[in-house]
């Protein structure tokens, strides 16, 4: 009997079809994992985020494949080999590949290697066993990024820096922008001819955190520290930056026999350009006034007879203000200015974005200029035009009360010298280039920084490209061994569905 039931044509269709449903199970299994490898090796995937979060935008990929083309066709001529660049991580493969914050990383540097297989490396080391490459690459953290070329210059990035946060939380990112710090590293490190840019010290400049200088180093410069008294301004130098002074340049007065005004003057006639970073807060300099009046260039204060000090205006705007004591503004952009070409790829955009001044101070005409148009005045060779003025409904504050102004308070200038090619650029806020702002994904400051350097004469910035907001601000974080069960139950939990189908088919047909 058991025999007969064992040998029956019914027990003969079941069996084969439970061998059929476990052979096309494992197949499916072995097609997932397949096709899980090639999806990983070859980054098959569709990025379904609203702002293509995971996936290297075409308009960096062509930034970069002109500016690989570029330097490859300069080092042919010059007989050298190809630009070869290694982004190197700093711990184990794994952390990078299935981490949550690492993960973006990975999957940028991966798809730029899969984009440039002749140029882009990735490569792997354990920075707490390989002390000595990790000493000489300036490695401290195993989360650091390393991005190197082959016989030239390296740089690190420390894990935030991939990252956008919001004003109010240095800790919680709402954004990514790991293409744009690869990119634009990677074509900083490649020119070797990098201009020079110096930034003033010794006349008390404070900086409120280090964004400037990122700038200037994504923007291709080079950059040093600048003592201006004991050092003369190097003659590669193309930009040199003044940043929240709150001492006065020297000038030759029979005390000094050294005048750093004349260095200043010297550098601009030989076709240098200035950026002057000042607030609210920086006391009267008469001497850096004094050369800035020259450029055109005043600031609006308010003279006290009884107290016979001047007292800095500070621009409150309450229709715009970001902060309830109404003194984090929004600048409004100048249309009408010989300047206006320089935010004009802003102004043209689908969404055009908003630039913050945070205790601002505002500019005036120097004497000696005259308007030539709503936002720009002329004196001999040079002509200083706004970029950004407060709006209509600002005010203008100063020792406790309002100043009667007219017309709109002018928040940024540039003046420019038709027979030297200088530029000098004013900025009445110091904040305007700080963290905060600056890595925005909703502020504009860091482009309009940009652009201007890059109307200034810079030529390989790499411009247009845009941090990626995150659809929520917390990154979803699961462990590997999370990873791993969830993958095993997604993966089993059907095999187990269908076999307890089979069975039970199977037993309702033999007693049916």
């Amino acid at each position: 009997m058991k025999y007969q039931v064992l040998h029956s044509r019914r027990a003969r269709y079941g069996g084969m079809t439970v061998s059929l449903t476990v052979v096309l199970i494992a197949a499916v299994v072995l097609l997932n994992v397949m096709f899980s490898t090639l999806a990983y090796h070859f980054s098959w995937f569709v990025d379904m985020t609203a702002d293509k979060l995971y996936t290297v935008s075409d308009h960096t990929l062509s930034l970069l494949t002109d500016a690989i083309d570029e330097e490859n066709a300069q080092r042919a001529s010059e007989g050298q080999e190809p630009l070869q660049a290694e982004i190197l991580f700093c711990s184990d493969f794994n952390q990078f590949e299935k981490g949550s914050i690492e993960s973006y990383i990975y999957n940028t540097a991966h798809e730029l290697e899969l984009a440039f297989p002749d140029t882009i490396t990735l490569d792997w080391f354990d920075c707490w066993l390989d002390k000595k490459l990790a000493d000489s690459l300036g490695v401290t953290n195993s989360t650091d990024v390393v991005l190197r070329v082959k016989d030239g210059e390296s740089r690190v990035f420390k894990q935030k820096e991939f990252f956008v946060f919001s004003v109010e939380s240095s800790s919680t990112p709402i954004g990514y922008g790991g293409e744009r710090a690869f990119a634009t590293s990677l074509v900083s490190l490649m020119n070797g001819d990098r201009p020079l840019a110096c930034l003033t010290v010794n006349h008390d400049e404070i900086f409120y955190d280090y964004q400037l200088l990122y700038l200037l180093r994504d923007a291709g410069y080079n950059y040093l520290m600048l003592d201006l008294y004991y050092e003369d301004i190097p003659e590669e130098c193309e930009l040199l930056v003044i940043n929240n002074p709150n001492a006065d340049l020297i000038v030759a007065d029979g005390i000094s026999e050294i005048s750093e005004v004349e260095k200043l003057n010297a550098f601009t006639e030989r076709g240098g350009d200035l950026m002057v970073f000042m607030e609210a807060n920086t006391p009267v300099l008469q001497n850096l006034e004094a050369f800035l009046a020259d450029w055109g260039v005043g600031l609006l204060r308010d003279f006290d007879e009884e107290t016979e000090r001047y007292y800095n205006c500070m621009v409150k705007d309450a229709s715009v203000a970001l902060t309830s004591d109404g003194f984090t503004i929004l600048g409004d952009y100048v249309t009408d200015s010989a300047a206006a070409s320089v935010t004009a790829p802003m102004r043209e955009a689908d969404y055009v974005p908003r630039v913050v001044f945070r205790d601002a101070t505002a500019l005036t005409v120097a004497q000696g200029y005259t308007q030539s148009g709503a936002h720009d005045y002329v004196s001999g060779d040079r002509t200083r035009s706004d970029l950004f003025v407060a709006t209509a409904s600002a005010q203008a504050y100063a020792n406790g009360a309002t100043l009667s102004t007219e017309g709109a308070l002018p928040l940024m200038s540039v003046t420019r010298d038709a027979s030297s090619g200088a530029a000098v650029m004013t900025c009445t806020s110091v904040q305007f280039a700080t963290e905060a702002y600056m890595q925005s994904v909703v502020f504009g400051n860091n482009d309009a920084m940009l652009y201007l350097l890059e109307d200034m004469g810079k030529e390989d910035i790499l411009m247009g490209l845009k941090f990626k907001p995150f659809s929520t601000t917390t990154i979803t974080s699961i462990t590997t061994a999370q990873m791993r069960n969830w993958t095993l139950a997604l993966t089993l939990t059907p095999a187990v569905i269908i076999v307890t189908v089979a069975i039970f088919v199977l037993v309702r047909r033999k007693y049916a």
